[in-house]
């Protein structure tokens, strides 16, 4: 790959909510499990440990545990990918740790979106459901799945293509760079 195959690799990385039913193969699951093991983290503590979610019950209870637009994706995941953290001071390695595996499985071709347990008795439900001890931290669940055509990845006040999961608004695009880069100083351009 060349660096510009690498730089659009990371811009054209996007969401995708929706999904098919074919699995993920188990050589791309190896793949991002090797660069989870490789991710950098604050001083070299590799802080996660991964639980891997395929059974269609439990992927559509941690959907559940989540509620809301901001983890409904996961209900139609063919795999389910949730991020066990060592405390709760663990929050940027999540972040690293997340981030790697959405670009491991974009490079792989497969879609993925962050699902997030923000209130603690959300964690707390899923670590009862998956078994994890209490003194972890649950925070991050990726849906992952094969994206169910070109517009999995949209996000609009429209319902999905099947009609079955009405979809939240977005705002789509990015801003420009004028308004978030500042040299030297806050503030100046």
């Amino acid at each position: 790959m060349t660096a510009s195959e690498h730089v659009r690799l990371l811009r054209d990385l996007r969401s995708v909510r929706r999904f098919t039913a074919e699995p993920v193969a188990q050589h791309v699951i190896d793949d991002l499990l090797d660069v989870v093991r490789w991710t950098g983290s604050s001083s070299n503590r590799q802080p996660w440990e991964l639980v891997l979610v395929r059974n269609r019950e439990t992927v559509a209870a941690l959907a559940d545990i989540g509620g809301g637009p901001g983890a409904r994706h996961l209900a139609d995941a063919t795999l389910a990918i949730v991020l066990v953290m060592a405390n709760e001071r663990a929050d940027f390695d999540a972040g690293r740790c997340a981030e790697r595996v959405l670009l491991t499985l974009a490079a792989h071709g497969i879609g993925a979106c962050v699902a997030g347990f923000a209130r603690p008795e959300q964690g707390d439900a899923v670590k009862q459901l998956l078994g994890v001890p209490a003194d972890r931290t649950i925070r991050i669940a990726i849906s992952a799945g094969h994206p169910a055509g070109d517009r999995a990845h949209l996000v609009s006040a429209e319902r999905d293509v099947d009609d079955r999961l009405p979809l939240h608004t977005m705002r789509l695009g990015r801003k420009p760079l004028a308004e978030i880069v500042h040299l030297e100083r806050y503030g100046s351009r």
